[in-house]
């Protein structure tokens, strides 16, 4: 069976900053361009698939791209239409399509992603352009959506798949993905995931902020003692919106 992974290019940090330290390339150029600035700093695995072709990548930029249109790129979208964008390109995204699950584990791919093939939609969605949109980290523009995709996954069975990434706010998605203790078990991400949206429909959102940070620091402390990660579904998510309910009351 031949191997169909493609080995997507990655970019170092010296790449980065040579691609942020020419804006218009980033804002005018097109892909070719950039990934020939960038070619003395991009590399490819050397095994485990093939090189993703010109066209594999250009692929990967119509996705994203389309997806940005629906919510108001290159000239247009608030708020909303940004966090509509974000939910949908995550689902996108955790979907699998050209970006292998063993190339979107590595931060240099990302990297790669934003800076070289679509920069444009990474400074739609953050005008002001921080570094840390364009670098490969849980702030890079496509690698945190991947990350909220894999860690509130309901499953390719669920009737609806991705409803969490829809429900969840920014600063609830920002918890689980950056705290290693929880985004790195799906188990128990899903189960704060569904436990906020409970507890938000009981309080309003505009109230969970506060109460998801208390909530999520219960939640690591019994992590250590309990293992929530091992417990049944059931019994995982009743403790976990247990720490909620405790949380609305602080």
């Amino acid at each position: 069976m031949p191997n169909d992974v493609r080995l997507m290019p990655r970019l170092d940090e010296i790449g980065v900053r040579r691609l942020l330290g020419s804006p218009d390339l980033l804002r005018e150029g097109t892909m070719a361009e950039r990934l020939a600035a960038a070619a003395s700093s991009i590399t490819h695995a050397a095994s485990g698939g093939s090189r993703a072709s010109q066209d594999d990548l250009q692929t990967l930029l119509d996705g994203l791209t389309a997806l940005a249109v629906q919510h108001g790129f290159p000239n247009s979208g608030g708020a909303t239409d940004r966090a509509a964008f974000d939910a949908a390109c995550g689902a996108w995204l955790g979907e699998g399509g050209i970006l292998h699950k063993a190339e979107a584990m590595r931060d240099d791919v990302w990297a790669c992603v934003a800076c070289c093939i679509a920069p444009g939609i990474v400074l739609w969605r953050f005008e002001n352009g921080h570094p840390d949109r364009f670098r490969g980290g849980v702030r890079n523009t496509f690698q945190r959506l991947w990350l909220r995709a894999r860690a509130v996954d309901r499953g390719e069975d669920h009737e609806d798949r991705w409803g969490l990434l829809r429900a969840l706010s920014e600063d609830a998605s920002v918890q689980i993905t950056e705290r290693p203790g929880i985004g790195a078990d799906s188990n128990i991400a899903r189960a704060l995931a569904e436990a906020w949206v409970v507890s938000s429909a009981r309080v309003g959102s505009n109230r969970m902020e506060p109460i998801t940070r208390r909530a999520a620091r219960m939640i690591r402390r019994d992590n250590e003692i309990t293992c929530l990660g091992a417990l049944g579904e059931q019994e995982r998510l009743a403790r976990v919106q247990g720490f909620f309910e405790r949380a609305e009351k602080a």
